[in-house]
């Protein structure tokens, strides 16, 4: 069907949702983690946490079902990061 053809059917809507696939999602939810975890042990957690909460978060609009805890994980990754940081200091 030609674009212009599905312009003119009266079904076609172009603000529909595009349909997303979660596979391609999944490595933004990793990213999200290791980002959590750099945000412990590197110690520049008010950089990584917001990073790695981002990603979670485009993780789980994007469909992937792991999105929202990896961003729940770098927040409270961001956290404690942050506290280990004004501790040892």
């Amino acid at each position: 069907m030609a674009k212009r053809d599905r312009l003119n059917d009266e079904t076609f809507d172009p603000y529909a949702p595009v349909d997303a696939s979660p596979r391609f999602a999944t490595g933004y939810a990793v990213i999200a983690l290791l980002l959590g975890v750099v945000s412990i042990v590197g110690l520049i957690a008010p950089l990584a946490g917001p990073i790695g909460m981002g990603f979670g978060l485009v993780s789980h609009v994007k469909g992937s079902r792991y999105g929202m805890p990896a961003a729940v994980f770098a927040g409270i990754s961001m956290i404690i990061g942050m506290s280990l940081t004004m501790y040892l200091r």
